[in-house]
């Protein structure tokens, strides 16, 4: 398929958009009204002219000049032809040039499995708009999340962790449970009791993360007799131990 046709049109539309931008003044977007979720409720956020999506753009400028060469453009979105120019490889980079957005990938991919709480308090930022970057990132590709029982941690999206490593991660985030997996690491085949006395909460508790663990394929329960007793399954003891490492010798690669 010919493509010198869009490629003409793209020249001289990157010609015209910086300067119906300029002319402008620049614009900053903000609610038109209330508070709509997933948008920074309070701190509008700047943007530049190459950050907004080529459509919205084009259109606005044909808005003015050529109305009747809107069908055309749509049409070739429709059809893709804007990929042949690499816009979304474009789009990714230019994520990372918003400083807020560059300072939440980097927490992310240093402290993988971190929680939506924690990253906006490590960091400063408010939920909404933490909540909207988060959003881009994912857009992009950037980052990806996993749930446990209603809670998320974010990852960077490059695979480095299966997906019961992931729920190991995030689990971790709760102090009382990576107590309990370094000791079942140390301590394989303990007892509740016994988890409960090097731990100083109530078997209850105990009990309460056992099962949270247990449902995830991290642990697992044998009965010896009259007694239960826990160890760490195959796959996540290596994991754990790694972990615990990292902690040891002051590693970031997990984020502990």
């Amino acid at each position: 398929m010919r493509r010198w046709p869009a490629a003409v049109l793209l020249i001289i539309l990157l010609f015209a958009l910086p300067a119906c931008a300029a002319a402008a003044g620049g614009y900053t977007v903000t609610s038109a009204s209330g508070y709509i979720p997933d948008r920074p409720p309070e701190d509008p956020i700047p943007v530049e002219w190459w950050q907004v999506p080529p459509q919205v753009l084009i259109c606005s400028l044909l808005m003015d000049t050529s109305p009747e060469l809107l069908v055309v453009v749509n049409v070739l979105f429709l059809l893709n032809v804007w990929l042949f120019f690499g816009y979304r490889h474009i789009a990714k980079r230019a994520a990372l040039e918003h400083e807020t957005r560059t300072a939440i990938y980097d927490h992310v991919r240093t402290h993988p499995g971190i929680r939506l709480g924690t990253l906006a308090q490590d960091l400063g930022i408010n939920r909404g708009t933490l909540r909207y970057h988060l959003g881009k990132l994912q857009e992009f590709g950037m980052i990806a999340t996993a749930t446990v029982e209603g809670r998320t941690g974010y990852f960077e999206n490059r695979q480095k962790y299966s997906v019961l490593e992931e729920k190991v991660l995030i689990h971790f985030r709760n102090p009382n449970t990576r107590e309990l997996l370094a000791i079942l690491l140390e301590s394989p085949g303990a007892s509740r009791r016994e988890l409960a006395e090097r731990l100083g909460i109530t078997a209850s508790s105990v009990s309460w993360h056992l099962r949270r663990l247990k449902a995830d394929g991290i642990v697992l329960q044998e009965k010896t007799g009259g007694d239960v007793r826990y160890s760490l399954s195959g796959e996540s003891a290596g994991f754990v131990g790694e972990c615990a490492g990292c902690r040891l010798h002051g590693s970031s690669r997990t984020g502990f």
